[in-house]
């Protein structure tokens, strides 16, 4: 009767235990910081990356921007840098969250960090979960359509002051990519942006960060000003 008892206590304290989740912890490194400590960017020997992997960033939530290379039902494939790589694979933790983004739209994610990547492999994770709203690099005639239709839109010139002599978009206003890096800049939160630069780089460097900072509906001129003058479209000096 003693050995039944003390057995039935066992069993009730592995099922308390075992069914509670425990929290998992999160972690706001970028994926620069990995890049660098861990992945393609390392000069560590392959042995202190695995190391560093899983004691600072394995089974911890982050949450990283980017945009979509490749979409099925039930993962996402992104390039977070801007180079068109791909950086990061994500499992969905809502099977059919996939069909809501395309191929070109900018996101952010939040997910649970499980594998390593290096110079041939995506950093991969799961549980994930799509927190942005919208985030997209349009062409300049799509571009150019958004400018129409959304009254409310928010034009935003990230080149140098220097630069305004190549022309800009009507009603845009200048804010250098330096200052918002730097978080120097007064943006509202509550409309659409449209960002542009003079080829698209610093711009989508731009929307990173923004779409990093809460901004939730953003949109990025492909190819910047030259893409727009090569496409005929008007521009104010």
């Amino acid at each position: 009767m003693r050995t039944k008892f003390f057995g039935c206590l066992l069993v009730l304290f592995v099922v308390v235990i075992g069914g509670c989740s425990p929290e998992i912890p999160f972690n706001n490194a970028s994926y620069e910081d990995l890049n660098t400590e861990v992945g393609c960017g390392s000069s560590s020997s392959a042995y202190n990356k695995i190391g560093i992997f899983n004691s600072r960033y394995k089974n911890h939530r982050m949450t990283w921007s980017g945009e979509v290379l490749l979409a099925k039902a039930d993962s996402i494939l992104l390039n977070i840098n801007g180079n068109g790589t791909q950086d990061l694979q994500v499992n969905l933790a809502n099977k059919l969250a996939g069909y809501t983004v395309r191929q070109g739209d900018f996101i952010t994610v939040s997910f649970v960090m499980k594998k390593m990547g290096n110079c041939s492999l995506p950093f991969y994770g799961e549980k994930a979960t799509i927190e942005s709203t919208y985030y997209a690099t349009y062409p300049p005639a799509e571009s150019m359509e958004l400018i129409k239709q959304k009254q409310n839109l928010l034009i935003i010139d990230v080149r140098s002051p220097a630069e305004l002599q190549e022309g800009k978009i009507e009603n845009s206003i200048l804010i250098p990519v330096t200052d918002i890096m730097t978080g120097n800049y007064t943006i509202p939160k509550n409309r659409p942006l449209l960002i542009y630069c003079a080829t698209g780089g610093r711009s989508y460097a731009a929307m990173q960060v923004l779409a990093h900072n809460g901004y939730i509906e953003i949109y990025n001129l492909q190819g910047g000003i030259a893409a727009w003058k090569q496409a005929k479209l008007p521009l104010v000096y």
